[in-house]
């Protein structure tokens, strides 16, 4: 595959460089708001600047764009930690809408989720979550959902059927949960609710399946903006960090250590890229690629993390330190969609190899 970026690509990427440094100011005063998220920020990137309807269908009154310029705004709110329900609400419950829920549920909720006017979360659940009461379905789930606490709608994954239900629905408690991520809170939801039919889709597990890793490829993209930026800001510290007379970035050990990460980012990038531009090719080999950028991107991203904290010496684990904010997004990142772990095993059978040889 050649890939090269078009200049509506590049104008994209440009934009949202721009628009997602001019947030990065605000990032801990926003974070620790009730929300965890800035409303005002919210619906410029989302409503104003369209960035919440880039992979929308025109018929649906998106941009008609593709995966591929999702993934480069993607990778920007990745470098800045922009907190955000966007990869919930836009990257992941929207293709899971509109893939695979009935037509009247899409048509009541994609221009609402595009515009940046609803949020919604996802949440995976057994698939004994799901069984039938009369002419509707009892569904009895628990999780945590990403900005759960903020969502006006919740898609719930039950194999090869979702179930959308608003967090108002009879059944439902939503409770918003401290954890080790603040730049993407969740929220504890447990669901014992009884749901019509028209509130259940069931639909091929495949259009599920692409529509997660879509969702995955959206997540290794924002991944790859965090390894990016962790190298930066290792990269600008080392030379301005002096030791014995010099700067530290100019010793031999350094120097392998930052290559090695820029090599790993560069690595995550074409894999970012390919899935991308197979998942708007549709590409028989779309599942492998998103697998494959899936644990790439992640994997990186978790291991420039920890060099970044560790070349950055006693102030990289300090509190007034970001360092540690992208360290605990790339941890918080490696379990949301299912572990990297789990899309190697998956490439394995997909490929025609086992689990154990992989």
């Amino acid at each position: 595959m050649q890939f090269a970026l078009t200049d509506e690509q590049t104008l994209v990427a440009d934009t949202a460089r721009g628009v997602f440094s001019d947030f990065r100011p605000a990032l801990r005063e926003t974070m620790e708001t009730a929300d965890g998220f800035d409303r005002t920020q919210w619906r410029s990137a989302v409503n104003e600047m369209g960035f919440g309807s880039l992979a929308v269908p025109e018929d649906l009154g998106g941009s008609g764009l593709g995966m591929v310029e999702l993934a480069l705004v993607m990778i920007e709110m990745g470098r800045t930690l922009w907190p955000s329900p966007f990869l919930p609400s836009i990257a992941t419950a929207l293709p899971l809408i509109l893939a695979a829920a009935p037509e009247t549920m899409a048509s009541n909720w994609v221009e609402k989720l595009a515009s940046g006017e609803a949020i919604a979360t996802f949440l995976h659940a057994p698939v004994s979550a799901l069984s039938r009461e009369g002419e509707g379905w009892r569904l009895r789930a628990e999780g945590l959902a990403p900005f759960g606490h903020v969502a006006d709608l919740v898609v719930v994954i039950v194999e090869d059927r979702i179930a959308v239900l608003e967090p108002t629905f009879a059944g439902i408690t939503v409770q918003r949960k401290q954890t080790m991520d603040r730049t993407r809170p969740l929220a504890s939801v447990t669901i014992d609710a009884l749901l019509g039919a028209s509130q259940v889709g069931d639909v091929a597990s495949d259009a599920i399946a692409q529509a997660l890793d879509r969702a995955r490829v959206a997540l290794a993209a924002e991944s790859l903006g965090g390894a990016d930026a962790v190298l930066d800001h290792t990269v600008d510290y080392t030379k301005q960090r002096h030791q014995f007379g010099r700067p530290i970035g100019s010793f031999q050990a350094l120097k392998h250590r930052m290559a090695d990460m820029m090599i790993a980012a560069e690595a995550a990038r074409s894999a970012v890229y390919y899935a991308a531009a197979a998942a708007d090719g549709q590409d028989p080999t779309f599942a492998e690629a998103a697998a494959i950028a899936h644990m790439t991107a992640i994997e990186t991203y978790q291991a420039n993390a920890g060099h970044s904290i560790q070349l950055h010496g006693g102030i990289g684990f300090t509190w007034e330190h970001d360092a540690h904010l992208y360290f605990k997004r790339a941890r918080s990142a490696s379990t949301l969609l299912g572990t990297t772990d789990q899309s190697r095993d998956r490439l394995a059978g997909l490929v025609g190899l086992s689990a154990e040889a992989a």
